[in-house]
């Protein structure tokens, strides 16, 4: 054939399918366990590549030193633990959105991914505090033997919206970061050298196996025709899982060797150091003078 070659280097992130359906029945997306989790799985894997995507642009965050980003985290996460008015927390979180914009972030996906986790967590916490049996006070609505009380309600608001704003500039700060540069910034503020070098390779170990349990579960997909029965399924997940867990050990051994062999001493060494210019000191004094402005203002005037 002269035509174009296709290209299956890059098709197990796209989580679409790329096989005819009409060449086998064991490539039916809706029918096939295999195919659902493998997609799953691309997806998973797309996402993390998906994120050294937006590290690399060129946006406001992406400028600024690491060290001074992780601070900057720390300063607001403090600020947002120190505040109870729900309109500054309110406030606090649109700042984080207005960052993201700054920073070419897509503003839909991040307050989704925050909400979804964070928020929603959150929400299952501090529903039962609404209820007047555990947080007294004057009613806000009765749904049959259960009262929402109105302290119950700003206290749960509170909660998620202190949640919601420290999650928010916590994604915020890790998709703005590529990965080895958050290391850096960790280990150029003293966090101690066996906690950055457990995150670094529990990151690259986390993708390498979840490639792995992909090809399992395309493997699979290309050698089945037709379906078998849940008990089958279940049967060969778990030979997988123990398989892996196998493959994870033994990777984890290799790798270490291999450290050692190359002068591995417990440290890790940067090739080009980091440096903080005029600028970073400006986004870590601005957030600083911030963080002042939003606790005397929450302790000092009601809202």
């Amino acid at each position: 054939m002269g035509g174009r070659k296709p290209r299956f280097s890059a098709l197990w992130t796209s989580g679409k399918d790329f096989f005819c359906h009409c060449c086998s029945t064991g490539f039916r997306r809706s029918s096939s366990f295999a195919r659902k989790a493998a997609d799953g799985i691309g997806k998973a894997v797309a996402d993390v590549l998906a994120d050294d995507e937006v590290a690399a642009r060129d946006g406001a965050l992406q400028k600024v030193d690491p060290r001074v980003k992780l601070t900057l985290l720390a300063i607001l996460a403090v600020t947002a633990s120190l505040i109870h008015s729900p309109a500054l927390l309110a406030i606090l979180y649109g700042i984080g959105l207005v960052l993201a914009r700054l920073s070419r972030v897509e503003v839909a996906s991040l307050a989704r991914k925050v909400w979804f986790s964070a928020g929603f967590f959150a929400a299952v916490i501090a529903l039962p505090a609404t209820t007047s049996s555990i947080t007294p006070g004057p009613i806000f609505v009765a749904l049959g033997p259960i009262a929402i009380s109105e302290p119950g309600i700003l206290g749960a608001t509170t909660l998620v919206l202190r949640v919601v704003a420290s999650a928010n500039f916590a994604l915020l700060i890790a998709l703005t970061t590529r990965w080895p540069d958050i290391l850096r910034g960790l280990s150029a503020l003293k966090v101690p050298e066996v906690f950055v070098t457990t995150l670094g390779m529990s990151q690259r170990y986390a993708i390498s196996l979840l490639r792995t349990v992909h090809q399992l579960h395309l493997a699979k997909e290309s050698r089945t025709i037709g379906r078998f029965p849940a008990s089958e399924e279940r049967r060969w997940v778990a030979g997988r899982m123990a398989f892996v867990v196998k493959k994870s050990v033994k990777m984890s051994d290799e790798v270490y060797n291999a450290m050692l062999s190359r002068g591995y001493s417990g440290s890790i060494h940067a090739l080009s150091p980091l440096k903080a210019g005029a600028r970073d000191l400006a986004w870590l004094l601005s957030a600083v003078l911030l963080s002042m402005a939003l606790i005397l203002i929450n302790y000092r005037v009601v809202i």
